[in-house]
């Protein structure tokens, strides 16, 4: 369910909702048993190693494997959500295969790549948590703070994402299944026009108001001519006879109103003796979205081994091959043409002629602004499918030896090829709207890329007199990594066809050939020291040369420092009262200066472009030019100062655990397109100019709220806030970033000094102009009274949209751009509450964000613009009356139209020919509070009793229900807050536009150890 909150600001309420979901109130925590709880110490993977969480001096948020096995997911971006304190995962809608925004404390680029960067058992893996089965993961470490991430230098700035996948365990051989079942509903409907008389009334509105009174009679009326006595004073009871008990086409239940599955299976195995260890693992996944043809599948097979051949002499080896195959291209951008299509044939088409048949060209030929085909019949018309498959090997082999010193070498090889196609038959909107220039229609692309890492590291570990212990390493490593693509677009397929199998009969309209390398080259250092366990230090430095940058700027140093101190181990502590509540107390300190290289491959070079030119009587001679960027050799890094102090406290035997960390980044370098003269023969040139700051805090909480016999209760919450500033560009003190298109819900953000990141720009809608605005002469003119808001041009009437005054004497709109809201929320976090008793178990999920604001453009592309399309009930049953219900005609009379629009205040904009190009402007009225609190999942499980397990061979059995996307607490009127469809989310958050819905998922599951 949905559960809309009318308050728009829902700060007041999630704030203290955080606090009691966090099963953790002071003074009230109830503990019968008094003994104290062991810590398990762990270990948390960083850059080429890993250390002891208490030795952490940088900032680290870990999420075990147990944590992603409880969340059923089709890849671990879906079960990452929420789980770690400043990591904002938001997907771009429901769809099957639907990609994700995946962003750090903020990221830290305006122009260029945000996403963190993925390191997979030691090596970079792009798009890892969605290409990584979850099953397969051990730990995932999000490395946040200055100090774990400037040992990866040049391309540290968004973040370190580090992900160890399982291997095998000493022992007996373990099999592992896990399988569940997924039944996916949609979890909300928008309210749209239900009823086939106001549908039918609205549309005869808009058709007077724009001259379409005869294309309304063609579908409505029976072709009634306008000319006919009684015509217009008897339409209003036309309609009601015809159409108040008419049947209605409810689109979403049509389109989405099914059952979508979704079917998991993996096995694993692990084997292993006390020289050898192996892991392989099988995972199958696919899913059936709710609109037709829209579906994944994936599978993917892992294998991983270790062994130490000789005593001080260990290797590796790991692989992984992942097929993924997306029909639908995994989004879905024609949601308004299920809202917008008509509910009603009229008496033109029946009901099952509406659904079932193409009646784009019909629609589009009585009013040309009609844009939205059938989206039933353009499902099966327009098909695409993208293929993914990749394979990952790595290896490696490290000696012992002078008792201190270890020596690593490995290697990575990383493949990756995609294919996609696209195919738009006869009846496709492609093919009715150029059926000679166009025709039937489609495409194939092919992309394929490599990758290869060599890293060495040799590594010193020594403790000096019990107190000093030190960790030395230094390392050199390389990476290569080459692509190449080509595509081309087909149009004129004959009629009857055999679809792109009929290729050789087809006109190539476009093609493209791209190829790309790119290497890195890398020398690293860092040093760990602890003395005591109670002072910890720790110095990293990584110089990084690369082939992206230009001949003057090819190397980069990048430093840190961190150093913390365990307050808790110093003897004033050990032995004062407080340690017997105040059980850890660390205080850390971290800084460095870490890059970004997620630009293009040759930024730095004037690239040549294929054209044509006219010569000896030929005008399509092949010929290169340059392109309109001219290169730039002084290109560098992108570049982050980043600061990080953060506390760790442990509370009550450490049955609560509190961390908290306070950060500032400072990002210098930043990479902008800047403008050139038109004498120069150029348009654009790349220069590391902009400036921009992330500051942020972040708190992690994780308790056991109630241990008793066989009762437990345990909490974990996390709240990330994140403030950016943009401290400068290129000389001007803004950049635009427009989004959308006019009838798709256009906005424009702006990257202003001076301001946060994520700010939307337009008009800000101030309702409508009411009677009591006008001033009516005897001859019927209107005139605005004195202090209201001129319009931007011509004169208004009643009903047309009223936007604020925007000009130095306040007294008119100029259609300056104004600040309507910000897409970057102010916080965001989750909670998950785990209960266990016996064999029963129970865990709730929720995740919140607060303060961002969405651009809802979905709800802008709804308003009307062409006749014969539905809009919603908020616009249907509240739009300004013009037409006289008696005379069947627009009135221009004050007194008739307050009788008409009794509530005018209350009133959305009329249907007239005005607001039809309003409704294009960016406007408040879209803007929304996208702030929610979703509880989002809830499971209940059940182990069977280990002894009965035994006497069948099976170690453990657990089946378990879980249920996605529950409810959501909101005051968004869109199908869901969490929502990103535009890429770039740093720069343009918040925008909403037509995405597909996210389902409600009910899940029947069960894990089998044999």
């Amino acid at each position: 369910m949905s559960l809309k909150n009318t308050n728009k600001n829902l700060k007041p309420l999630i704030a203290p909702l955080f606090l009691l979901a966090s099963g953790f109130v002071f003074g009230q925590t109830t503990i019968k048993d008094s003994a104290k709880t062991k810590e398990i110490e762990e270990v948390v993977v960083i850059g080429y190693g890993k250390v002891k969480k208490s030795d952490l001096t940088g900032s680290v948020a870990s999420v075990s494997a147990k944590e992603l096995a409880a969340t059923p997911a089709m890849n671990a971006l879906q079960a990452l959500q929420g789980r770690a304190a400043g990591l904002n995962i938001v997907t771009a809608g429901g769809a099957p295969g639907a990609g994700a925004n995946v962003t750090l404390r903020g990221g830290a680029s305006i122009t260029q790549g945000t996403e963190p960067l993925y390191i997979v058992d030691g090596f970079q893996l792009d798009n890892a948590l969605n290409v990584i089965n979850p099953n397969d993961i051990e730990s995932v470490d999000v490395l946040k703070g200055a100090s774990a991430i400037a040992i990866y230098g040049a391309r540290g700035s968004n973040g370190i994402i580090v992900i160890k996948t399982k291997t095998g365990k000493k022992g007996r051989t373990t099999v592992n299944y896990n399988s569940f079942m997924s039944f996916d509903m949609l979890s909300k409907k928008l309210d749209m026009i239900s009823n086939s008389e106001d549908y039918v009334k609205y549309q005869y509105e808009l058709a007077q108001l724009s001259g379409k009174t005869t294309q309304w009679s063609n579908v409505f009326d029976n072709s009634l001519g306008t000319d006919t006595p009684g015509f217009y004073t008897g339409v209003y009871g036309r309609i009601s006879n015809r159409y108040a008990t008419a049947p209605a086409l409810d689109w979403q239940d049509k389109m989405l109103g099914g059952t979508g599955t979704t079917q998991n299976q993996n096995v694993n195995v692990s084997v292993g003796n006390d020289k050898t260890q192996a892991y392989i693992s099988y995972n199958y996944n696919k899913q059936d979205g709710l609109l037709a043809n829209y579906s994944e599948t994936r599978n993917s097979l892992r294998a991983n081994v270790n062994s130490e051949l000789y005593k001080g002499i260990r290797v590796d080896f790991s692989s992984m091959f992942n097929s993924n195959s997306t029909n639908g291209g995994g989004a879905y951008s024609g949601m308004k043409k299920i809202l917008l299509q008509p509910i009603t044939g009229g008496t033109k088409f029946t009901q099952d002629e509406l659904f079932n048949t193409q009646t784009y060209g019909d629609y589009s030929g009585l009013d040309s602004s009609f844009d939205t085909e059938n989206p039933y019949i353009e499902t099966q018309a327009s098909q695409s499918n993208r293929r993914f498959r990749s394979f990952v090997a790595n290896a490696g082999i490290e000696f012992d030896f002078l008792k201190n010193f270890t020596f690593r070498t490995a290697g990575s090889y990383n493949w990756n090829n995609s294919k996609s196609t696209s195919f738009s038959d006869e009846n496709s909107r492609a093919y009715l709207t150029d059926p000679v220039n166009t025709g039937i229609n489609g495409s194939i692309g092919n992309a394929e890329s490599f990758r290869y890492q060599i890293t060495n590291t040799l590594t010193f570990n020594k403790t000096f007199a019990e107190k000093h212990k030190v960790n030395v390493l230094v390392g050199q490593e390389a990476v290569y990594q080459q692509a190449e693509s080509n595509s081309m677009t087909l149009i004129k397929f004959p009629f009857f066809n055999y679809g792109l199998y009929d290729i050789d009969n087809a006109t190539v309209s476009n093609k493209n050939v791209d190829n790309s390398r790119y290497a890195i080259s890398s020398y690293f250092g860092r040093v760990n020291y602890s003395y005591d366990d109670r002072y910890l230090l720790t110095a990293t430095f990584r110089r990084d040369g690369s082939s992206k940058f230009g001949s003057n700027k090819k190397w980069g140093n990048f430093p840190s420092v961190a150093a913390a101190w365990r307050v808790s181990q110093e003897n004033f502590w050990q032995d004062s009262k407080v340690n017997k509540i105040v059980n850890d107390f660390k205080l850390r300190f971290e800084y460095g200066i870490t890059g970004n290289n997620d630009i293009g491959n040759s930024l730095y070079t004037t690239n040549l472009v294929l054209t044509t030119y006219p010569s000896d009587n030929n005008a399509t001679n092949p010929a290169f030019t340059t392109s309109s960027t001219v290169g730039n050799p002084n290109l560098q890094w992108e570049e982050m100062k980043a600061t990080n102090i953060g506390v760790d406290l442990a509370f009550l035997n450490n049955r609560i655990k509190l961390t908290s960390e306070f950060y500032n980044n400072d990002v210098n370098k930043m990479l902008l397109p800047v403008g050139l003269p038109v004498s120069t023969g150029y348009s654009t040139r790349y220069e590391n100019i902009a400036v921009m700051r992330n500051r942020g805090m972040e708190f992690t909480l994780n308790t056991i709220n109630v241990k008793s016999g066989a009762f437990r209760w345990s909490t974990d919450a996390n709240i990330g806030f994140n403030k950016s500033k943009v401290l400068a560009l290129d000389g001007r003190d803004n950049r635009p970033f427009s989004v959308g298109g006019s009838r798709s819900g256009m906005v424009t953000y702006y990257a202003k000094v001076g301001e946060q990141l994520g700010d939307m720009y337009g008009y800000v809608y101030q309702g409508v102009y009411t009677t009591d605005d006008f001033i009516q002469a005897a001859n019927g003119t209107l005139t605005l009274k004195p202090g209201v808001v001129k319009p931007a041009t011509g004169t208004p009437k009643p009903g047309d949209m009223k936007f604020a005054a925007d000009n130095d004497a306040g007294d008119q709109f100029t259609r300056k751009l104004v600040k309507i809201g910000n897409g970057t929320p102010d916080f965001i976090g989750g909670i998950s509450n785990n209960f266990s008793y016996k064999g029963f178990d129970l865990a709730v999920f929720m995740k919140f964000s607060v303060g961002g604001d969405i651009y809802n453009a979905t709800k802008q592309s709804l308003s009307p613009y062409a006749m014969f399309q539905n809009v919603p009930t908020e616009f249907g049953n509240n739009y300004y009356r013009l037409i006289d219900p008696n005379t069947g005609q627009a009135t221009t009379n004050l007194a008739r139209l307050k009788e008409l629009n009794p509530d005018e205040n209350s009133r959305l904009w009329s249907l007239s020919n005005t607001n039809t190009a309003n409704i294009a402007y960016p406007s408040s009225y879209y803007v929304e509070d996208g702030s929610y609190l979703r509880i989002a999942q809830l499971t209940v499980g059940y182990s069977l009793n280990r002894e009965f397990l035994n006497k069948i061979s099976v170690t453990n059995a657990r089946i378990y229900v879980t249920v996605n996307n529950l409810a959501t607490i909101t005051g968004y009127s869109g199908y869901d807050p969490e929502v990103s469809a535009a890429s770039g989310v740093a720069i343009t958050p918040g925008y909403d536009t037509s995405s597909y819905p996210r389902s409600r998922s009910y899940v029947l599951g069960i894990n089998l150890t044999f």
